[in-house]
């Protein structure tokens, strides 16, 4: 009797899940698209079988709150990750919906009792991810599982941390690449809207990665949907007599609302939406994957110009395809930090099947000075022939973001050049003349690096054409430096106009085994005008160094700090080294590709350090093998004179894709080293200020305190050369950032 009492039970509970999660036939249609976009996922869905979906992206995607007390923080399962899948388990008869395979220690794995048959989930995303994490998990662990079903949503911590587009379109190309290798399907997500930007909205920061995502998904055949798009529908209209200024301040106050956790969370959240709002985006993406996404009252072209003074305008035409007549206000959006629009908003009123045209101007803000006494302007994008403008736009009874990407006239320069390695005399840079107009245009074009200026240069452009041209440059190193940073610009003159494409380049002379050299306070970045300028604000006093050595059995770095006082902090740690360390093999180290820094933690008193974790693939591509962090051992000394040093050791083992040819210059490390000195406090916000590092080179160009542009700081193409050999090289790497 309790046998039978026991299957009556299951039966109930199942009947109950069968209720519940009660499927939903789809249209001719919706069929037709998933079988487009995700047939080996749909095949499985109808045959209700194990469905393996794996999700790649940052904390917004990983279910991160806040307010510990929202949800639990870290789950996918809270985010609209989960609440997509569910959706979809429902809509194909899962019972049991969505585990999580790999919750935190202690945490969910489902949502649900419900037994029956499951969507499976496994959590890839990172804290803070970047598209170089990305890039990494799919280069070790992503398809460990032979997933069915790849989620791709990156681009918040990249406009944060200034990625340029073009290695941001790189790096979602390879993560495609690999998940069509190994036959998944794939769903790229454009990033949800942040409360971050310039000008009068600050919002906008991430819409040029969510446009660069999308023609991603085009090229590659794959489905995008932008959660961006979604979330700036809770703007919502405005009546149509409030000022436009004030008409998109209230639809950035009520998109702010997103963000909202109650009383109980005290600081401003611009980043993380409320759980409602994650299960709005959940049921969102699901029907974008069903019936595409929501139709837009408008269609939208643009003209883009260079003007004097670093002023760019445009042109929006915005078509009404609707068959009533709409007044509203839109509003301009900053363009990354390098433009920010001069005015709010304004108002439009468009008939059923007409058009209006609507004008903006936008300043690029100045950083410093040129040699020649001229402004020097934030830089644009380095290698994206694309400006991506952003606007939000209401009429009165709905709101909604419209991106515009189109290429900037007369003539803009794209670099195609930002990454030399062994340069010792000569440097060759190429650029792409990209002309923005219509119609053929011709003009000069003149380069420069430091105080070297070419002579102009003839140069011509059919319509809507790129031209490729080079400079050879000498290149000339100061006495006695082992690192320094020049200027780089090519000006182009057409039709009267103008204009100067500047970078700043860092030449680092590529390092040798028991070489000494000194590390550079990130104050002296930071504070240190453009190259151009040639002179510092404020100098460090303490004097940091560094040598790298090797032998048949490790790799050793001893950094040497003399005047540096570390806190004492107890058992708290008082020091941190982040090692950044590229082992591929010499066809692949120092290009494009993705490292994770090894970091270790001393106490301010003599001792050894700890390396808590080893990420998989820190090294390189092809570093899938798991290695143990104690491994890598570290200590801090004090020496006679009363330096403290540390020295870490690497195992040679642990390099097992380099040929490790000891004396050799042709056997290359990518390295960087970073130390930064804890805050005495040991409650504070930022427990290892940038403010207190040294470091042997920059990853960006930063000024002021404010970062500017440059390489990411995973990205291998931002470190120095070492090479394991004692003989002396006049051979340099040089990074434009």
């Amino acid at each position: 009797m309790r046998h039978f009492s026991a299957h009556l039970i299951l039966g109930l509970i199942v009947l109950l899940a069968a209720a519940n999660v009660c499927a939903y036939p789809l249209t001719l249609e919706q069929r037709q698209r998933l079988k487009q976009y995700v047939p080996r996922s749909f095949a499985k869905l109808e045959g209700r079988e194990p469905l393996h979906v794996i999700a790649l992206g940052d904390d917004i995607m990983g279910g991160f709150t806040p307010l510990p007390a929202a949800w639990e923080s870290n789950n996918p399962l809270y985010s609209y990750t989960g609440v997509f899948l569910s959706q979809l388990a429902r809509e194909f008869f899962y019972p049991g919906s969505v585990r999580l395979l790999n919750p935190a220690p202690g945490g969910t794995a489902k949502l649900t009792d419900y037994l029956g048959d499951e969507i499976s989930l496994e959590n890839l995303t990172t804290i803070d991810g970047t598209v170089f994490d990305g890039l990494r998990r799919v280069s070790t662990d992503a398809f460990l599982h032979e997933p069915d079903l790849v989620l791709i949503q990156y681009g918040v911590y990249d406009a944060f941390g200034y990625l340029s587009i073009d290695a941001y379109k790189r790096a979602l190309q390879e993560m495609v690449d690999a998940a069509k290798q190994a036959r998944a399907d794939i769903i790229l997500f454009g990033p949800s809207l942040v409360n971050y930007g310039g000008g009068a909205m600050e919002w906008g920061v991430e819409r040029p990665y969510a446009t660069a995502a999308r023609e991603i998904a085009a090229t590659n055949g794959v489905l995008f949907i932008d959660l961006g798009l979604h979330l700036s529908r809770f703007g919502g209209g405005v009546d149509p007599d409030t000022h436009p200024a004030a008409a998109m301040e209230i639809v950035g106050d009520r998109l702010s609302r997103v963000f909202n956790f109650g009383p109980d969370l005290t600081t401003r959240e611009r980043v993380h939406p409320a759980l409602k709002i994650h299960q709005f985006l959940g049921e969102a993406a699901f029907d974008d994957l069903k019936n595409g996404p929501p139709l837009s009252q408008f269609t939208t072209t643009a003209v883009a110009t260079h003007e004097a003074a670093g002023m760019v305008s445009i042109s929006l035409v915005l078509r009404n395809q609707s068959t009533a007549t709409h007044n509203g206000s839109i509003g301009a959006l900053a363009v990354g930090g390098a433009m920010l629009p001069t005015e709010a908003a304004q108002r439009f009123t468009v008939a059923p099947g007409s058009a209006t045209q609507v004008n903006f101007r936008y300043q690029r803000p100045v950083v410093g000075k040129n040699r020649d006494g001229s402004d020097l302007y934030f830089p644009m994008e380095p290698s994206d022939e694309l400006v991506r403008f952003s606007f939000f736009i209401e009429d009165s009874v709905r709101s909604e973001v419209i991106d515009l990407p189109v290429r900037i006239g007369p003539v803009a320069a794209i670099w195609k050049s930002r990454s030399f390695v062994n340069v010792s005399d000569k440097m060759r840079v190429e650029w792409d003349l990209v002309n923005g107009t219509d119609k053929a245009v011709t003009g000069t074009f003149q380069v420069g690096m430091a105080d070297r200026v070419g002579q102009p240069t003839e140069f011509s452009i059919s319509p809507l054409g790129t031209k490729s041209v080079f400079s050879i440059f000498d290149f000339e190193s100061p006495e006695g430096v082992f690192l320094f940073q020049h200027d780089l610009w090519i000006q182009l003159g057409v039709e009267g106009k103008v204009v100067r494409f500047s970078r700043e380049m860092e030449a680092s002379r590529d390092l040798v085994l028991g070489e000494e050299v000194q590390m550079k306070a990130w104050q002296d970045y930071a504070n240190h005008g453009p190259a151009t300028e040639e002179t510092a604000q404020r100098r460090s006093q303490e004097s940091v160094s560094v040598r790298f050595d090797a032998d048949e059995k490790a790799l050793y770095v001893i950094a040497k700090l003399e005047g540096v006082s570390l806190p004492d902090l107890g058992d708290q740690a008082a020091l941190q080294a982040r090692l950044y360390l590229d082992g591929r093999p010499l066809d692949e180290v120092r290009s494009f590709g993705a490292v994770e820094p090894v970091t270790i933690y001393t106490r301010g008193s003599d001792g050894p350090g700890l390396t808590p974790s080893l990420d998989l693939g820190s090294f390189g591509r092809g570093y899938d093998m798991i290695l143990d962090p104690k491994g890598i051992t570290s200590l801090l000394k004090t020496d006679a004179s009363g330096a403290r040093m540390l020295e870490i050791r690497v195992p040679r083992t642990y390099f097992h894709r380099h040929d490790w040819a000891l004396d050799s210059v042709d056997s290359l490390l990518g390295v960087r080293l970073e130390l930064t000195v804890a805050d005495p406090d040991g409650d504070a916000a930022a427990p290892f200020p940038s403010a207190h590092r040294y470091e042997t080179n920059s990853a960006t160009f930063a000024y002021e305190g404010r970062m500017v542009q440059g390489f990411h700081e995973n990205d291998a193409r931002s470190l120095m050369t070492l090479r394991l050999s004692r003989q002396p090289v006049n051979s340099w790497s040089v990074r434009v950032y």
